[in-house]
């Protein structure tokens, strides 16, 4: 994440662009590894919200 920022910073530098690009390569990486359960969690801690609102429920 802060090679992100840092790269937001003087985005036209060769140097900052090479970090953000493994910063990017990672956090992807992270992501796609995450077991099922983890996302299905995620998911259902932002649906249910919306479900119950629309039910009258929240």
């Amino acid at each position: 994440m802060k090679a992100l920022a840092e790269a937001g910073k003087s985005p036209q530098e060769g140097a900052m662009q090479k970090a953000a690009k493994t910063a990017i390569k990672i956090l992807k990486r992270t992501i796609y590894s995450l077991p099922s359960a983890t996302k299905l969690v995620e998911q259902c801690s932002n649906l249910l919200p919306l479900i119950s609102n629309f039910l009258g429920l929240g």
